[in-house]
């Protein structure tokens, strides 16, 4: 895991929601997280919404498309 400011650890441990709280986890274990991952080993159907659910948590997402 990289070094992450204690703030923003902080606010990212605050989470409490189950689907955004999920994303953060998985992101700051693996360094990312893939629409597939979140669809297949989560069960998100929509998982633009998740990464929305994180975003309006006020919690920066890098995103990009892979093919």
């Amino acid at each position: 895991m990289k070094n992450y400011p204690k703030e923003f650890l902080k606010l990212c441990n605050s989470v409490s929601s189950k689907r955004p709280k999920t994303v953060i986890q998985h992101i700051l274990k693996h360094g990312f997280i893939s629409t597939e991952e979140l669809k297949n080993t989560y069960g998100y159907n929509h998982p633009p919404r998740a990464a929305r659910d994180v975003r309006e948590l006020g919690i920066p997402l890098e995103t990009y498309r892979i093919e």
